[in-house]
């Protein structure tokens, strides 16, 4: 069997290559260390490492692991280049009159048509196993530590796509290496409502589903989500609504058992019932590390070192635009900084606490570090310790101030809140676009280890973005 081999990193090949691979590894009879040859004896130590296709072992993670919630539901679409160009109907065409005379022709009208195009990025995680852990069984269901490993390893992968499905940025690395996100091509679209002042309830959400699916002031609209994506916390919040203020006989008795609730929660929109589904991952808050990754990568990239601040927090009035600190707000607060590059993370530095006042933005000026490709912005809960801070924002490394890194804190982003998001699993508004089957590539062996990759090639569009919303700084009360 003739098989083309993977393209290097930024490497331009054939698609003719791209989908004979395809074709190959689809064939089911490839393993991670089978003989290319079809004479070639069972367990040939000299066989080729060859890539194989593992993409039943993604569709048994996705099924079951519950805490994916967006990746199962995204349409998918298999394409054959690393540029995919689509087209979308912006207007069926103007508004004219209708009318005509007796044996008139009409105007002649058009739809109006742009043609669009997303990248094709490429996402991986690293494994590697012994080869004294080949020859010997090891404990658990799968006796085979290769195939114990791609599994867990393809665990961890889905968790980071779940993760950057939602939330990735591709400003955030110089090489552009990640993709943007849904949350980002949505609210870059304006379709985003800032939930700071108030708890959701059923009723809010039936409010965005009627004006997601009215006909805009720009002749857009029309959207019809079938799918509210909720953090847990906030999903429990509205199945104690459904007990707290709905009828007593919402409550059902089964098998001399009472049930409070129900966790298949619909909202009825003008179209129809629309499901509310839970989504860990967008949750997004965390506190900062503790400590910084390894060194080093694979790829000899060093981690960055734990960056220093030149300038502790004070406000900066100069800074055009309308702060978001309300008097509510004001106190006192902590920030703390990790530096991120694709070898690595650092330790966490805090800074000072600021006595924030309403009305004004912060400045914090970090010492310029080449290795940083984008920060991770911690702030603490008003009056908090330095413990107490979550993730707020993620910022790329290119705004300086005298060459150094420039942070103006707005209060945008508050933390422990989350996201609520009103999608339309339709291909022709949304899907995730797919270069090749998800596989598992063999690196070289220079040690007494066998590595090897777990690769997915594809990246998220949105490509109406106006048949989708998100709510964002969502309140979280559950226990």
């Amino acid at each position: 069997m003739n098989i083309p081999s993977l393209p290097g990193m930024n490497e331009m090949i054939p698609v003719a290559d791209l989908m004979s691979l395809n074709n190959a590894l689809r064939k089911g009879n490839i393993g991670y260390q089978t003989p290319a040859s079809a004479s070639g004896a069972s367990g040939d130590s000299l066989s080729p490492l060859v890539p194989q296709s593992i993409e039943s072992s993604l569709a048994s993670a996705t099924y079951t692991m519950s805490e994916l919630a967006i990746w199962p539901d995204m349409p998918k679409r298999q394409v054959t280049n690393n540029v995919h160009e689509y087209n979308v109907l912006n207007d069926h065409g103007l508004d004219f009159d209708p009318f005509i005379t007796e044996g008139g022709g009409g105007t002649t009208n058009r739809s109006e048509y742009t043609r669009e195009s997303i990248k094709i990025k490429y996402l991986a995680e690293r494994r590697e196993v012994s080869d004294v852990a080949t020859t010997v069984g090891i404990l658990g269901s799968s006796a085979n530590a290769i195939a114990e490993e791609t599994e867990r390893g393809t665990m961890r992968l889905m968790q980071k796509l779940e993760r950057s499905l939602l939330h990735a940025k591709e400003s955030l690395s110089s090489d552009s290496r990640q993709f943007d996100g849904i949350i980002k091509q949505i609210e870059d679209a304006g379709q985003v409502t800032d939930m700071r002042d108030g708890g959701v309830t059923a009723n809010k959400l039936q409010e965005i589903l009627a004006d997601v699916y009215a006909a805009s002031s720009s002749g857009k609209g029309f959207g019809r989500p079938d799918t509210i994506y909720v953090e847990p916390r906030v999903h429990g919040d509205l199945i104690k609504q459904t007990v707290a203020y709905g009828r007593h006989d919402q409550l059902q008795v089964s098998d001399s058992s009472l049930m409070f609730g129900h966790r298949d929660l619909t909202i009825m929109a003008p179209y129809g019932a629309v499901k509310v589904k839970a989504a860990p991952f967008l949750f997004n808050s965390y506190s900062a590390p503790s400590a910084g990754s390894l060194t080093t990568s694979a790829g000899s990239v060093a981690a960055p070192a734990v960056p220093a601040v030149s300038q502790q927090p004070v406000h900066d009035g100069t800074v055009a635009g309308t702060s978001q600190w309300v008097t509510a707000e004001a106190g006192d607060y902590i920030w703390k900084f990790v530096g991120v590059n694709k070898g690595g993370y650092s330790p966490a530095i805090a800074t000072s606490a600021l006595a924030v006042t309403s009305g004004n933005k912060v400045e914090i000026v970090l010492t310029q570090n080449a290795l940083v490709d984008f920060y991770r912005v911690y702030r603490s809960s008003k009056g908090g310790a330095a413990s107490t801070c979550k993730l707020i924002t993620e910022v790329p490394n290119n705004t300086s101030v005298g060459g150094n890194f420039q942070f103006i804190d707005n209060n945008d982003d508050l933390p422990d809140t989350s996201r609520i998001l009103f999608l339309q699993n339709d291909p022709s508004v949304m899907e995730f676009v797919r270069l090749l089957d998800f596989l598992r590539r063999p690196l070289a062996e220079i040690a007494t280890t066998k590595p090897f990759l777990l690769m997915l090639f594809g990246s998220p569009v949105v490509k109406v973005p106006t048949k989708c919303f998100s709510l964002k700084n969502v309140g979280i009360s559950s226990a």
